[in-house]
């Protein structure tokens, strides 16, 4: 797990669109207080079991990211990366954490890259003014950040792994700018049973059993056949 710094995401830029006026308007009243607390940005593999694996060419399934600690979100961004040849992206829609506490939630289209290991690239944002003018908090506490479906087209483990995690409050920093909040990110894996080259024996049992049926059948033909073809004195005598 690691905090994520440094250039400013896509997801800031964003609400940094729809909050130019009102931050013009904070820095004149002063400075807002930043987020303190470490918020932990996550991946929800699906429960599976030895009885109700995930197999390769089956149904499609979905794969959670998750959000736990955090207070006053505001908007969030982040990138998964996957073995493409087990598991193919289908869609992505941002979950019910971010726009439950009332704010306008605005999602941007899902950035794919397909070069050996698949990545996924994803924000969400809302639109209001910062808590310290008026606007209405963001959520707190732990939710559902985004879903995605997957169609298992392949066996074995992928990796989940998960970065260039942010979460963004509603509020703004001592610079005028959206308080990013501390952030740290852990991935999973994902198995998926494969289904190439091996017996069924539900299906070739009985398949198998009638083989050897004929083929028994077959050699008790040819032996009367044989003793046929021999004759009666061919029993023994002069």
């Amino acid at each position: 797990m690691e905090s994520q710094h440094g250039r400013v995401p896509q997801c800031v830029k964003l609400l940094l669109l729809g909050l130019v006026v009102l931050l013009a308007l904070a820095a004149l009243g002063g400075a807002a207080v930043a987020q303190g607390n470490r918020a932990l940005m996550s991946v929800e593999p699906p429960t599976t079991s030895a009885d109700e694996p995930i197999k390769q060419g089956g149904e499609d399934f979905q794969v959670d990211i998750v959000v736990d600690n955090v207070t006053n979100l505001a908007a969030f961004q982040f990138s998964l990366e996957y073995d493409s040849s087990i598991i193919e992206y289908k869609d992505v829609k941002e979950g019910p954490f971010l726009g439950s506490s009332g704010r306008e939630v605005h999602s941007l289209d899902p950035r794919i890259e397909q070069d050996g290991l698949g990545k996924l690239s994803f924000s969400c944002v809302t639109l209001g003014p910062p808590v310290s003018v008026g606007g209405v908090a963001g959520p707190n506490g732990s939710g559902v950040l985004a879903t995605i479906t997957f169609s298992p087209i392949g066996g074995g483990e992928t990796p989940l792994d998960l970065s260039e995690g942010i979460l963004v409050a509603a509020e703004i920093d001592e610079q005028g700018q959206p308080a990013q909040i501390e952030t740290a990110v852990q991935g999973a894996t994902l198995d998926v049973a494969s289904t190439g080259g091996g017996i069924s024996w539900a299906l070739w049992g009985p398949v198998i059993g009638v083989v050897a049926a004929v083929v028994v059948v077959g050699a008790i033909v040819l032996v009367v056949r044989l003793r046929g073809a021999r004759g009666p004195g061919s029993l023994g005598g002069v």
